[in-house]
């Protein structure tokens, strides 16, 4: 049980320690089990519809994973960022096998049907036993047309 605990810890420290410039963070920044990057050159705890500020890194650690309507804030979200921007996660999530357990969505599939592209994503299990809670790390942006990868 232990070892899913640390793998766990190390993905949310690893995963921390990539944001950088204007970052939205989706929880309190009390909560980070780590300091922020000095890359961060500035923190933002909430989406603000008021706030027009375009984000390069977003932070979700269980945030995605208790969204009561997860679509619709992922569409929302895309309006704060460029192309270059990364939405880094951590959660909690149903499995392949469809086993959800507490979680409410396979944040992966989500994250792809709301116009995000998947870029790295790495699943594991906290412990070994069948209703073992399932959970989901990784990196997304806005999905790009042909046109401008070109």
């Amino acid at each position: 049980m232990s070892q899913g605990i640390h793998k766990y810890e190390e993905a949310v420290n690893n995963t921390i320690s990539k944001l950088h410039g204007n970052c939205l963070l989706l929880l309190p920044v009390e909560n980070l089990p780590i300091e922020l990057p000095q890359a961060v050159s500035k923190i933002t705890e909430r989406l603000d519809d008021k706030d027009d500020s375009t984000y390069d890194s977003i932070l979700s650690i269980g945030n995605l994973a208790s969204e009561s309507n997860l679509s619709q804030f992922l569409h929302e979200l895309k309006y704060s960022v460029n192309t270059d921007s990364q939405l880094y996660f951590c959660e909690r999530t149903q499995v392949p096998d469809r086993y959800s357990g507490s979680a409410r969505y396979d944040i992966t599939g989500s994250v792809w049907e709301a116009g995000w592209s998947v870029i790295h994503c790495e699943r594991f299990r906290i412990g070994k036993a069948k209703r073992s809670p399932s959970y989901v790390f990784g990196v997304a942006r806005i999905k790009r047309f042909r046109e401008q990868n070109l």
